[in-house]
């Protein structure tokens, strides 16, 4: 058999790589649009967690958006478990606290807050009714079906998706405070007077998600404060009462530029 020569050679070649990066690209975009959510209030929000096209252009959210997808027509309480351990298993690879969202997306770092913002994002976006709860040193997600609530501890990813009556009211328990409702219902007053201490309650509220992506940067302004960067903290708490106007927030705040 006669070798082929080179020139037809390299217009084979030529071919052929012409053919893998038109797969390559086809595939790329068929995953970057599996992430396209009608809610405009969800692309609202996404504008303070992150951009558009991180969502679209991040393979392992797509992937895992699609797998949930295929499994969306399932009983809905099978789905809403399978959403939270699946979420786990391919996104949330390793505690870190004081992460963000974005971070997240990189690496796998989470915390309670960016790992919400995960799940919170995911609920809207499969139209599943949910709740997210800050409390004093954690945040929480209360899912809704058919009346009946779930909670999502996110950052336990063996057992954080509690489903008995009974177990979801003792953990919310382990978080209320210690007043009655009409006390809780005058916000402003929450946390201003023993917050700080070790192991108080004094907060417990329903916040939205642009509220929950500001405490990326409460945190963040925490850990400036701790590492005695007061210029870092300053900014990262002016980005947090921009999108969250609340009392502990205003607190730190006037702490660092005073």
């Amino acid at each position: 058999m006669k070798s082929v020569k080179r020139p037809y050679r390299n217009y084979i070649n030529l071919i052929f790589g012409g053919l893998l990066m038109l797969f390559l690209s086809i595939n790329s975009s068929s995953i970057a649009q599996n992430f396209n959510p009608k809610n405009e209030g969800l692309l609202d929000d996404i504008a303070f967690i992150s951009s558009v096209e991180n969502f679209e252009n991040h393979n392992q959210w797509n992937r895992l958006v699609k797998k949930l997808d295929r499994k969306s027509d399932a009983d809905s309480e099978y789905f809403l478990e399978y959403l939270f351990y699946k979420t786990h298993q391919k996104l949330l690879k390793q505690y870190n606290k004081g992460t963000t969202f974005n971070k997240l997306l990189e690496d796998g770092d989470y915390d309670c807050v960016s790992a919400s913002i995960t799940y919170s994002v995911l609920l809207k976006y499969f139209d599943i009714d949910y709740s997210i709860i800050e409390t004093d040193y954690h945040v929480f997600i209360i899912a809704k079906l058919n009346d009946k609530e779930y909670i999502f501890e996110t950052t336990d990813s063996r057992n954080g998706f509690i489903s008995e009556e009974e177990k979801v009211q003792e953990f919310k328990s382990d978080f209320l405070p210690a007043i009655n409702s009409a006390q809780l219902n005058q916000k402003e007053s929450i946390g201003s007077s023993v917050y700080g201490q070790p192991n108080s309650k004094t907060i417990y509220k329903e916040i939205s998600l642009r509220q929950l992506s500001a405490l990326q940067y409460f945190n963040q302004g925490l850990i400036a404060m701790y590492n005695k960067d007061y210029k870092l903290a300053s900014r990262r708490l002016q980005q947090a009462l921009n999108l969250y106007d609340s009392e502990r927030i205003n607190m730190f705040f006037q702490v660092v530029t005073h």
